[in-house]
């Protein structure tokens, strides 16, 4: 394990141990950036340079982010602007992911695990 997990994750509340983000998914949205630095497909410093234009661009837009939704949005965009100038997807790639997660989300049982089907792409 590299030295960047070592340091207190931001956006996060200590509570018995336990890190806890205030909707899951930014907790998964989190973990799929950390996953995807620490494994070398983009440094953290790269990373936050491209969110840190993402907040930016949703300041020029709204006149207040509450670091909910909002800002785990412009988290989402930067992710997915480092997935595309890294060449690990293409907007087609990711186009065809929101789909796929919007049907297997709106048709799956509530409480139930959202499974999006397979694809080759």
């Amino acid at each position: 394990m590299n030295n960047q997990s070592n340091f207190n994750l931001p956006f996060t509340n200590l509570i018995e141990d336990q890190i806890t983000f205030q909707n899951p998914w930014h907790g998964q949205v989190f973990a799929i950036t950390v996953q995807l630095s620490e494994n070398g497909n983009f440094s953290w410093t790269e990373f936050v340079e491209v969110f840190g234009n993402s907040l930016k661009e949703a300041r020029l837009k709204l006149s207040n982010l509450n670091g909910n939704d909002d800002y785990f949005n412009c988290w989402l965009t930067a992710l997915e602007k480092m997935i595309i100038v890294k060449k690990l997807g293409n907007l087609d790639i990711l186009s065809l992911l929101k789909d796929d997660w919007t049907n297997a989300y709106l048709s799956t049982p509530h409480g139930k695990p959202v499974k999006i089907k397979n694809r080759s792409v």
